[in-house]
């Protein structure tokens, strides 16, 4: 059953809840492009300039797996003690503003930890793709997944220098306010203040739903049951809709709006550039804040503000 169902899951319990805490999963993508064929008007002559990495080729590394391990076993944790205060704040006065509270304090105990783990990894795959890239002469290094045709992979140059015993250091940044490429970070933007009220609303919406269905499943057949599920879900499926498509058109809204004035000629999510690239995150949430009449007071801050070029697992940093 998916996570976005109401009803009982296989074990016969209550299936998964749609949100996980830390961002390991999104409910929708906010990614504005998902692959690319490079143009050599952008950037004159690409094959010299622009390369490619297969970053699930160093997430399989034991390194990498092990450190996920460990991050999801935390969040576990956390969303158990989420899961155990929502039941304990039913009914009562102000429930509300204290689970809403709770879950941004359990969101950031979560982000910590994984800084915690995954920093040092993802310092040393930046600075050994980056120590590739400069070798080779290249100023972008792009996700192999979005790449169709005509620049060098050097996947294999990067496993070898991640793989390299003792420290790595990062070559001096280059750069790259010029750059025609472009990234946002989207777990930036959706650590927001906005998108962890919008959870939070569909978290409890779910709840409810789930209170209506084991209210009225026991004295259903097997059909009618199914039938109730699937009405269920589809109701939580349109609130979602309902919450979020508002503010990822604001998203969408505020990149091309960011672009435009930069004179950006592609934007892609952080996750996909590896190296090189304009960081526009700071200017994104800028614009996407005035556009939904917010500030960042009170928002918990968030990985990968500051420009970047290591690949991370689970589209948690490029």
């Amino acid at each position: 059953m998916s996570e976005n169902e109401i009803g009982p899951n296989e074990g016969g319990g209550k299936s998964k809840l749609p949100l996980i805490l830390g961002g390991v999963v999104l409910l929708v993508a906010l990614a504005v492009g998902t692959w690319a064929v490079m143009d050599p008007g952008l950037f004159g002559s690409p094959a010299k300039k622009v390369g490619a990495i297969d970053r699930e080729v160093i997430f399989t590394l034991d390194e990498f797996k092990n450190a996920e391990k460990q991050i999801e076993e935390f969040g576990n944790q956390k969303k158990t003690e989420f899961e155990a205060a929502v039941k304990a704040q039913q009914g009562k006065a102000g429930a509300d503003a204290e689970l809403s509270n709770l879950y941004r304090k359990l969101q950031l105990e979560v982000q910590q930890k994984r800084n915690q783990i995954l920093n040092p990894l993802q310092t040393k795959a930046e600075a050994a793709v980056a120590t590739v890239a400069r070798s080779k002469g290249l100023t972008v290094v792009l996700d192999k997944r979005i790449v169709v045709y005509g620049v060098p992979d050097i996947t294999d140059d990067v496993k070898k220098m991640f793989q390299q015993q003792g420290e790595l250091n990062l070559p001096a940044a280059q750069d790259t306010s010029n750059s025609p490429v472009a990234y946002f970070d989207q777990d930036v933007v959706r650590s927001l203040k906005v998108f962890q009220e919008a959870d939070l609303r569909l978290f409890q919406h779910r709840n409810d739903l789930m209170r209506d269905y084991e209210g009225q499943a026991g004295n259903l057949s097997p059909a009618e049951r199914e039938a109730l599920q699937n009405k269920l879900t589809a109701q939580l499926e349109a609130y979602r809709e309902q919450i979020m498509a508002p503010l990822y058109q604001k998203v969408t809204a505020s990149v091309n709006e960011v672009s435009k004035a930069q004179g950006v000629s592609l934007v892609l999510d952080k996750q996909n550039v590896m190296y090189g690239g304009r960081n526009i995150t700071d200017s994104v949430v800028e614009t996407f804040l005035q556009k939904v009449g917010q500030s960042e007071e009170g928002t918990p801050p968030a990985p990968g503000a500051s420009p970047a070029a290591a690949p991370s697992p689970a589209g948690g940093g490029n």
